[in-house]
């Protein structure tokens, strides 16, 4: 049986060797896509060594010059081609790139229920989120005097899609479970949304993935869009 995998684009001309923190996590399920120009070429050899001590694929693609954006329309090309190949199983996908105009790449593959994010590293993070968060943080703490508006994807899930503990744990093991999780699950009317409430709680894009796999059959039960 196919073990599914992780494939990595990047944005090498974006994020260059920071892009690339993390990737002692990698294993030999993830397959890494180098997209670069002739600006951008330099690519250590101290960096390839590590990436082959994780058994990680690596590949390496030169775009084109002549044309703006030459990378972007490459990268997204190899993304859907990769995606339309793998059709049928259950693989992640990951743009890494600090662009922001990926986004919309990745909420057109969300409508289509295949999952794509945009990352910075291999982390899932960088320091301004770092920031950002603790920041949110000191600021929960305090009072607030009105509630907080809705969020699309959240309130208003009927019991029916609501799940237990116990249905949580036909398919996560003990360790994986978390209250916080099964709060996800419940909060959230869409599929999209729990994996995009999953991925900000763990920030840890191969954990949150995983679990979110483990999840789908359960989320069909519930008949979650």
């Amino acid at each position: 049986m196919l073990q599914n995998m992780n494939y990595y684009f990047i944005d090498y001309e974006n994020v260059h060797a920071d892009g690339f923190t993390g990737a002692e996590k990698l294993g030999e399920n993830d397959v890494i896509c180098v997209m670069y120009t002739e600006q951008s070429k330099a690519f250590s050899l101290e960096l390839v060594e590590k990436i082959a001590r994780q058994h990680a694929r690596l590949e390496s693609y030169k775009a084109g010059t002549g044309a703006k954006n030459s990378l972007d329309f490459q990268l997204a090309s190899y993304l859907g081609y990769m995606i339309a190949k793998n059709e049928g199983r259950d693989d992640c996908y990951y743009i890494v790139s600090r662009d922001t105009g990926f986004n919309h790449l990745v909420d057109f593959w969300a409508e289509r229920s295949v999952t794509v994010k945009r990352i910075p590293n291999f982390l899932g993070e960088d320091k301004e989120t770092k920031v950002v968060a603790a920041a949110v943080e000191t600021t929960e703490e305090e009072p607030k005097p009105k509630a907080k508006p809705k969020t699309k994807g959240k309130s208003k899930v009927s019991d029916s899609n609501k799940a237990t503990k116990e249905e949580l744990l036909q398919y996560l093991t003990e360790d994986e479970y978390s209250d916080k999780i099964l709060e996800i699950f419940n909060s959230y009317k869409t599929r999209v949304a729990i994996n995009n409430g999953l991925s900000k709680e763990f920030r840890d894009s191969q954990k949150s993935s995983a679990i979110y796999k483990k999840l789908k059959v359960l989320l069909k039960e519930k008949q979650k869009s």
